[in-house]
């Protein structure tokens, strides 16, 4: 009865051994997007690079670069892995960045794109 306990214990062993490589092949392939978001409500040069320091701080950005403000808006075009961060998580890091000015307020908006509706044919 003793060896079969071990051999018992030994084959369970195997299979939790054998869990997390089965774990790590269902999760999701990392991939490197590139995404463009206008953000608003930019009142001074200094907000971009506020934003950029918050967003670069976050789990799987690479890159974050900003054009020049065209009045109170801007243009960032982020770099990611997709296993550690999504687009929706991104923006919202943008709309709770505190502003340069008064770090009790989060002017920050991203500018959502309209869909166009279709007319009926």
């Amino acid at each position: 009865m003793n060896t079969m306990c071990k051999i018992l214990l030994a084959c369970i062993a195997l299979l939790l051994a054998g869990a997390p490589a089965a774990e790590a092949q269902s999760a999701a392939p990392d991939s490197v997007k590139t995404v463009l978001i206008k953000v608003r409500n930019l009142h001074c040069d200094g907000d971009m690079p506020t934003i950029k320091k918050r967003l670069i701080n976050q789990d799987g950005i690479d890159d974050v670069a900003f054009t020049e403000r065209d009045g109170s808006q801007a243009t960032f075009t982020i770099t990611y892995h997709s296993s550690a961060t999504r687009e929706d998580v991104i923006e919202q890091a943008i709309e709770s960045t505190p502003g340069c000015d008064d770090k009790s307020e989060t002017p920050y908006r991203v500018v959502k794109e309209r869909k166009a509706k279709k007319h009926g044919s």
